[in-house]
């Protein structure tokens, strides 16, 4: 080969090799530039990303430090056996503090805070951590004098011991519920055992509540929310006139209905299902919403029927009082018309007129004891011979009489002591009386026996003229015993007997005497 030719072909190599490296030149310019192009679309949606991540977080941020409630993420710590024994506070948002009441906490442990930590908070935070599962209570945590509603859940990865708590402090709500539940109790303490029945109705009047007094006063339990049971409990009302009063318009209708704004001291009978019946006192208010409108009414109402009894009692007794006080002045007319029209020089006529007066007064003084329905017979001749007991034997069972044989009872006892110490035997140092009484018979046929017998006194004589004292012993007797009494004027002494029914001498209302009676015997010891 020449040296031209080699030439050439050297220069066409050179030449080849030079397009083909101007060819992979514009190839890799072209590929430095898709590279380039690819790389600037990456950094431009990195930086996209970037900045939708620094969105995101500041919202979250933003989220998380603005919410009331409190929120933290907590990382739990196990021991060798796998079972909770603490967390520490991996991060808090702003509410925290204010709703744990703790500061400062972000990277340390609770037992850093608090000396115990309750099991059942490590149990429901572990179970979260380990199970992933969500969970929602409500508990205190008594070493920080709290109550919190909890929600906690599991973050992080599936091997993360991770947990966000969201809780809030309900401490002041479990403190209302607590006083609530406090009121409540003692609320239902007061309705159950105070001394006043209460009882509830709706607005169409169906009884939804009532206390143990209620119950007491109907004689009967009504079923609460029957609509069978409408406005009262009780079997039967009635007026206090007497007339029926159907439950439709009695007051609790009446104040439900609107007819009247409440009811105030309104008296009612009650009649039960046994046939008894009870006064009551009853006061009504309406209840009402928020918009004024009746939603039902409350009534609470006492018992009164023995102040009624009471009143009707003390009526009675005022009327009696009246009575009895005009024939009091009427009796002591007579006693002093009698007393003063006799041979008695004034001054002696004064003092039997005195004694005479003192004995009745002694009577009333009995009757007074027992509202002047009846008198112990023993009593009144007790107080009679009090001051010379030890000549007067007195035997005989006590006897209730009535007001209008006691009375006169006691005149005739203080009549006979008195002409016995003036003129028969208790005049004479070794003179006695005996005095004995008996009932004989029972029923309508029982008959009343009393007897006074002077002995060793000086000799008897029958009075000859008719005064008081006789006109007592057997006119006035013989008047208010029903029975003409018998009267020995003998010389050893006076003798003086009465057979009267005991139907007309006794008090039909009086107690059995204590014990079943007894002697005044036995009470002259005493004397």
């Amino acid at each position: 080969m020449t040296k031209t030719s080699q030439t050439n072909e050297k220069m066409l190599a050179m030449n080849e090799a030079l397009v083909l490296g101007s060819v992979r030149q514009h190839e890799l310019t072209e590929a430095a530039e898709t590279l380039n192009a690819r790389l600037q679309e990456e950094i431009a949606e990195r930086k996209q990303a970037e900045t939708a991540l620094r969105e995101s977080e500041d919202r979250y941020r933003n989220l998380f430090n603005s919410m009331d409630e409190g929120y933290c993420i907590i990382e739990m710590i196990f021991d060798k056996r796998e079972k909770p024994v603490d967390y520490r506070f991996l991060e808090v948002n702003r509410a925290f503090d204010k709703q744990s009441g703790m500061h400062d906490v972000t990277g340390k442990r609770m037992l850093e805070f608090v000396t115990e930590i309750e099991e059942h908070w490590l149990v429901n935070y572990g179970k979260v951590a380990v199970t992933g599962e969500p969970v929602r209570f409500e508990n205190e945590y008594k070493s920080l004098g709290r109550w919190f509603d909890v929600y906690a859940f599991k973050i992080g990865e599936p091997g993360s011991r991770r947990v966000a708590v969201l809780f809030t402090d309900i401490t002041e709500h479990k403190r209302s519920e607590e006083a609530l539940r406090e009121s409540e109790e003692r609320f239902r303490a007061m309705f159950e055992l105070g001394p006043v029945a209460v009882y509830f109705c709706d607005a169409s009047g169906v009884i939804q509540n009532f206390n143990r007094r209620a119950v007491e006063l109907w004689n009967r339990e009504p079923a609460s929310g029957d609509t069978d049971e409408r406005f009262c409990g009780s079997f039967k009302l009635f007026r206090p006139d007497g007339s029926f009063m159907p439950h439709e318009q009695c007051p609790m209708a009446e104040v439900i209905s609107g007819k009247i704004s409440v009811a105030r001291d309104v008296e009612v009978l009650i009649e039960r299902t046994d046939g008894s019946r009870v006064t009551v006192v009853v006061n009504i208010r309406p209840l009402k919403n928020q918009r004024g409108e009746v939603t039902g009414a409350i009534n609470c109402f006492y018992d009164i029927t023995d102040r009624k009894e009471a009143e009707e009692r003390q009526q009675l007794l005022m009327n009696e009082l009246a009575h009895r006080g005009k024939n009091l002045l009427a009796v002591v007319h007579s006693i002093a018309s009698r007393t003063m029209s006799g041979t008695r020089s004034l001054a002696e006529a004064r003092e039997v007129l005195a004694n005479r007066i003192q004995a009745l007064a002694r009577s009333q003084t009995v009757l007074m004891a027992d509202g002047f329905e009846y008198a112990s017979l023993t009593e009144i001749i007790r107080l009679e011979i009090e001051g010379f007991s030890d000549r007067v034997n007195a035997d005989g069972p006590d006897v209730m009489l009535n007001s209008k044989t006691a009375q006169t009872f006691a005149l005739l006892i203080h009549e006979l002591a008195t002409n016995a110490t003036k003129y028969g035997a208790l005049s004479q140092a070794v003179g006695h009386v005996s005095i004995q009484w008996k009932v004989e018979g029972t029923g309508e046929e029982a008959e009343f026996r009393f007897r006074w017998q002077e002995h060793d006194g000086p000799p008897v004589k029958p009075p000859t003229r008719e005064g008081f004292g006789r006109i007592l012993l057997e006119k006035v007797v013989a008047q208010d015993f029903g029975a003409k009494p018998k009267v020995s004027f003998a010389p050893e002494g006076l003798d003086y007997e009465i057979h009267a029914p005991l139907s007309v001498m006794a008090a039909s209302s009086a107690p059995p005497p204590p014990g079943g009676g007894g002697s005044l015997n036995a009470a002259r010891k005493g004397l």
